[in-house]
């Protein structure tokens, strides 16, 4: 997170999700998850991922941090400043701050960033843009 956790509850998370044809319903969802309030006034809110998505979500933040138009501005090292004081048997947390910056780009630079080649890792497996949009896009309306 960052920030000093002061509050750390279990709660339920409601939302729905919109769907594009107009004869099927809103699909809602329930979720248990955890809201945590920071010292510094923000919140948390940690939505259950299955392995695959956060697989999927993790494999696009390690490309968005490295290439170009979303690394960090001053070149820091994303991955190290995530996992800093974090036991090494907790499993990366996801950057949703970092993960929005791929909606906000264009379809061309989406692609760019997906068949961007990390350093020093050997061939991931091809990731589709409408696979980690249609991830992302369930993730940020359960949030919004």
């Amino acid at each position: 997170m960052g920030e000093t956790a002061m509050s750390i509850q279990k709660a339920a998370f409601r939302y729905r999700l919109p769907i594009d044809d107009d004869t099927d319903p809103v699909l809602e969802t329930v979720y248990n998850c955890i809201v945590a309030s920071t010292m510094l006034g923000s919140l948390f809110v940690m939505i259950p991922l299955s392995s695959e998505e956060h697989q999927l979500l993790q494999d696009v933040q390690e490309k968005l941090s490295v290439h170009p138009l979303t690394a960090p501005v001053l070149g820091n090292d994303h991955a190290e400043f995530r996992q800093r004081g974090t036991p090494s048997v907790v499993p990366p947390i996801l950057d949703g701050d970092m993960l929005v910056q791929f909606l906000e780009l264009t379809g061309e630079q989406q692609q760019a960033i997906l068949t961007h080649a990390l350093p020093g890792k050997g061939q991931h497996r091809p990731l589709s843009v409408f696979q980690v949009l249609q991830t992302l896009e369930r993730v940020h309306y359960a949030l919004n």
